[in-house]
């Protein structure tokens, strides 16, 4: 009887041990789980990329979602639309940077056109820009939109129309 008891008690330790076993490894597959839900949502959220993006630090602090461009505090400000990893992408961050240090009485958001939640409002002709309200909103890379209550009130497209829209219309 007592060999009976012996092997009674080492296939009760033995169950126990595979009981935590299956637990941990139901918990490592969680784990996995919720990791690639994050690193998906991250990639496509452009907050983690695969290549060698610059940004400047500073748009961060007033970079939006174009979806958000009718949603400011503000009575009255700008939004300027531009693909932050376009090659031309260095005229408009100047732009915003000579408006920051040189403009007080505005504000001024950015919308990286290159992110997957902006996508839905880019265009390739600019004939079908429209920034009435955020349900019709279109866009092309370089545009300048001026918000006043909630609703589009002017545009600029290009450099040079937005240079003119910012610095001259003060």
């Amino acid at each position: 009887m007592s060999k009976k008891n012996k092997i009674k008690k080492v296939n009760s330790y033995s169950s126990d041990s595979d009981e935590m076993m299956r637990m941990i490894k139901m918990l490592g597959l969680v784990i996995l789980i919720l990791g690639a839900f994050y690193l998906i949502f991250a990639i496509a959220s452009g907050e983690i990329s695969f290549g060698s993006k610059k940004k400047d630090t500073q748009i961060q602090n007033v970079e939006i979602l174009a979806g958000n461009s009718f949603k400011r505090e503000e009575g009255s400000y700008y939004v300027l639309f531009y693909d932050f990893d376009a090659k031309d992408s260095y005229k408009y961050s100047d732009i915003y940077t000579l408006f920051r240090e040189n403009v007080n009485t505005s504000k001024l958001y950015v919308v990286d056109l290159s992110k997957k939640f902006n996508s839905k409002y880019v265009v390739e002709d600019a004939s079908f820009v429209n920034i009435n309200s955020e349900d019709t909103l279109k866009v092309v890379n370089g545009t300048l939109m001026k918000v006043e209550g909630g609703q589009g009130i002017s545009k600029a497209i290009g450099v040079e129309q937005i240079k003119n829209e910012l610095f001259t219309v003060q």
